[in-house]
């Protein structure tokens, strides 16, 4: 049974409102920057690059090289406390909650968003949820 978050997007335009995020197949959720929060998946996918190879004697022949991608979500959100990894562990306990959840609640609804820098007071806002691929691998910053 697939299960899901449901998130508020604050601001403007065709993005406001609610978004679910998928909860199955998540493998990680890291805390890039006291802005941004990214969801990775177990999907992998593969994007080609045109790379040059030598073979001697048909030298500089054209092949395409493939890249190991795995799918993810990026929510942006209000700057939190230097150092903080507030909306890192409020995902992983709404992730944890929805998948407790019965079959019959496919989707979980988390309230009281994170601290922001500015306020210090709940809720802070997600301003932003791009769904995409990231370059497979350890992923360092």
């Amino acid at each position: 049974m697939e299960k899901f978050i449901k998130l508020f997007i604050s601001g403007s335009g065709q993005d406001v409102g609610y978004k679910l995020i998928p909860v199955n197949g998540i493998v990680e959720i890291k805390q890039e920057s006291t802005e941004k929060v990214n969801i990775f998946y177990n999907e992998l996918s593969s994007a080609q690059a045109v790379g040059t190879i030598n073979y001697g004697a048909d030298a500089n022949q054209t092949v395409p090289e493939v890249t190991n991608m795995v799918q993810s979500i990026e929510i942006s959100h209000d700057a939190l406390a230097a150092g903080t990894s507030a909306w890192k562990d409020f995902l992983n306990e709404a992730v944890e909650t929805s998948l407790t959840l019965s079959w019959q609640q496919p989707v979980y609804t988390p309230v009281g968003y994170p601290k922001s820098a500015a306020s210090g007071n709940p809720p802070s806002t997600i301003t932003g949820i791009v769904s995409g691929v990231k370059l497979a691998g350890i992923q360092t910053t």
